[in-house]
């Protein structure tokens, strides 16, 4: 193991952080209710409410009023103001927005299926941190139709619809508004049983027709970050009632496959979750299915390095955003394949968060590998915005195991700057499949970076050092023996007067040795783009890589038409370069089409020209074509398919029915062929679940 080169820069990693530490530092973020950030009382009562999107019930009239939505191009109050009133009981949340427009006939409003992002649809969002934690937020979306979308943000700040919850939603279009009214039961978040509460709060509203963003509490720098939230005041919950939430929901499933003889499988299933406390969830599973997951999306993308794919499975997505930390990934999820159990538990609370995760079942990175895994994260918070987190994950297999024990942290020393780290350790025992030893030792890695963020300027330089081993069973670790310095800045103006709607800059840079002191790896990259009035969107860019032993470059050009209009939408590119010695152009289109409101189709074609050292040429494409079906609010059809040059192909279909409330059932059919094999894989999958709550 070469740990030579790096301990020295570990060292002073951490004497660079105890100094940091060690002096005291103004926190940013409001620290009380009667600052400059906007407030809001909610009004208790102990009416219902009747969810029509037509505010009639007498306790509206007494609420306080949220306005003065602010325009994020501008900067000053939006044209087209919105309004919001909040109202609670001991169960539930009420919520009522009345979305002004003086053209309302031309309001946009196709999307019916729920948990989907409204692509190209006017939307109004709530944001509520009920912890006022200051770094997470759950999200409750409506458009003019009343189609519910609901979505939660954690540390990592990334966003994700995974989260879901059971509330009531409808909305109405009148004559010079859209109004919808909401009923958020208590028992989907996680919150204190206590009074005189203060939670973190903001509301968003998205206008297509005049592609207008605008935000009730409103930072030019990040406006869609929890500590920029304004307050939700006078909320009183000592007595609210404690619903312990819970969700079982049995399943069977059938498997057809079509592979030179018929097999089927008949599987059986439960998953099972309920809150232990107000702000703590557990969730059980058993022999859980995930086929009725749509296929994820195909590439011919050069690359030298594994490929990273998003989680969809619902019983790994709850929780993860607390994984993800500001360096490379200690813990992937889809290592996990073929699960026989799993178990997990989160946590919240106003100075902490964290998850627990414990799977048994087959692990795959390089090869399989069977037996249980755990996992832990917890995040605490320092100050108003700044968090330290830590990570331990176990693995044990059959005389194997790899484990892992991290930590990092983002320290907001002011408004405008703020340190990261990242420290970690593995330590790996591995056998291959005739169970020779092929792995034992330690490895480390370490991140840290000291980043400038104010409006209209992102600038950070770091330094990052990862051992020759350093690949954790559960981790996605692109590359290994590398360390050195990083760089990068952006560039990025918003306006609604001038000749451009955005325009930015950007520019990447980084130098890696490996623990012989040999340059392996150096890079650099720029990018510049820019939103016109007439909304056209041009973008260029080139980047040059040495990834020893080869010299990689790309220039690039892409240009897009109706931007910010996602149905009407049209883009086109080209790109040339040379990569690992083969040159090539590569040309591609995108198209969203929307022939009647209920399908929708996302059409993409990407075509390369190779010319290969040897003297060969070859042209390699790809073409995808996805599209959704909607026959009622409870009924659609979802296909994806993908066809390559190499005679690759993915084509799935999936037929989704509620049938009755909280019963599902899913028809799929897949059929792929793989490069090296001729005959295509066909399965049909049928899945019954019925949800009890």
């Amino acid at each position: 193991m070469r740990t030579g080169a790096f301990m020295p820069h570990l060292r002073l990693r951490v004497i660079s952080l105890a100094l940091l530490l060690a002096v005291p530092r103004p926190c940013p973020a409001h620290r009380e209710a009667n600052t400059s950030a906007p407030s809001l009382r909610a009004l208790r009562v102990d009416s219902p409410l009747a969810v029509d999107g037509v505010l009639d019930e007498p306790f509206w009239a007494q609420a306080e009023v949220a306005t003065n939505f602010i325009d994020v191009r501008s900067g000053q109050p939006a044209d087209q103001q919105t309004t919001v009133r909040m109202a609670y009981t001991r169960s539930h949340l009420y919520v009522a927005v009345e979305c002004f427009d003086n053209q309302v006939d031309k309001i946009r409003a196709t999307e019916r299926r729920e948990d989907r992002y409204f692509q190209g649809d006017d939307w109004v969002e709530i944001h509520l941190d009920p912890m006022h934690s200051h770094n997470s937020k759950y999200a409750f979306f409506s458009n003019p139709l009343g189609t519910r979308v609901d979505a939660y943000e954690g540390p990592g700040g990334t966003f994700s619809t995974s989260w879901s919850a059971d509330w009531d939603l409808a909305a109405r279009i009148g004559e010079d508004r859209w109004v919808c009214e909401m009923r958020i039961p208590l028992r989907v978040l996680n919150y204190r049983r206590a009074d005189g509460q203060t939670w973190g709060l903001n509301f968003t509203r998205k206008l297509v027709r005049t592609d207008v963003t605008s935000f009730w509490s409103y930072n030019r720098t990040d406006y869609f970050k929890p500590q920029h939230f304004g307050h939700l005041t006078g909320l009183d919950l000592a007595d609210s009632v404690f619903d312990r939430n819970l969700e079982v929901t049995p399943y069977a499933a059938a498997h057809v496959d079509f592979n030179g003889r018929t097999k089927t499988q008949f599987d059986a299933g439960a998953d099972v979750s309920f809150r232990l406390t107000p702000s703590v969830v557990t969730g059980w599973t058993v022999n859980p299915d995930f086929a009725q997951v749509e296929a994820d999306a195909d590439t011919i993308e050069l690359r030298d390095t594994e490929r990273f794919l998003p989680e969809k499975r619902l019983f790994f997505r709850e929780g993860e955003q607390l994984f993800r930390s500001s360096g490379e990934r200690l813990y992937y999820s889809r290592r996990f394949t073929d699960i026989e159990a799993g178990a997990r538990v989160t946590g919240d609370g106003s100075k902490h968060k964290f998850a627990l995760i414990d799977v048994y079942g087959d692990t795959v990175h390089g090869r399989r590998y069977y037996g249980n895994s755990t996992i832990f994260r917890g995040i605490r918070n320092v100050g108003e915005k700044s968090t330290v987190g830590l990570h331990l994950s176990n693995s044990q297999f059959d005389a194997s195991h790899s484990r892992v024990a991290g930590t990092d942290a983002t320290l907001y020393l002011n408004d405008d700057w703020r340190f990261g780290y990242s420290l970690a350790g593995a330590d790996d025992r591995l056998r291959n499949a005739d169970e020779q030893l092929i792995k034992d030792r330690a490895d480390f890695y370490g991140y840290s970076s000291v980043t400038y963020d104010q409006y209209p300027w992102e600038i950070g330089v770091g330094y990052r050092g990862i051992t020759e081993g350093f690949d954790p069973v559960l981790g996605f670790i692109p590359r290994r023996d590398i360390f050195g310095p990083v760089f990068f800045s952006t560039y990025n103006l918003r306006s609604s007067e001038r000749w451009y709607k955005s325009l930015f800059t950007y520019f990447n840079a980084q130098y890696y040795e490996d623990g012989d002191r040999d340059a392996s790896l150096r890079d650099y990259a720029t990018r510049v783009g820019v939103t016109l009035r007439n909304d056209v969107g041009l973008e260029a860019g080139y980047r040059h890589d040495y990834h020893r032993p080869f010299r990689n470059r790309r220039t690039s050009m892409d240009i897009v038409f109706n931007q910010s209009d996602y149905w009407r939408s049209m883009g086109f590119g080209y790109a040339f370069g040379v990569f690992e010695e083969t040159r090539y152009d590569e040309l591609t289109f995108g198209k969203h089409l929307k022939f009647i409101e209920r399908w929708p189709i996302r059409y993409e074609y990407v075509i390369r020209f190779e010319e290969q050292p040897e003297g060969q040429d070859d042209t390699i494409w790809l073409n995808r074509v996805v599209f959704d079906y909607f026959f009622s609010n409870v009924m659609w059809l979802k296909s994806s398919i993908q066809h390559r040059s190499t005679a690759v192909h993915n084509f799935s279909l999936i037929y989704g029915w509620e049938f009755r409330k909280d019963a599902h059932v899913y028809v799929v059919y897949n059929n792929v062929r793989a490069a090296d094999d001729p005959d295509p894989a066909q399965t049909v999958f049928l899945k019954l679940a019925y949800t009890f709550r």
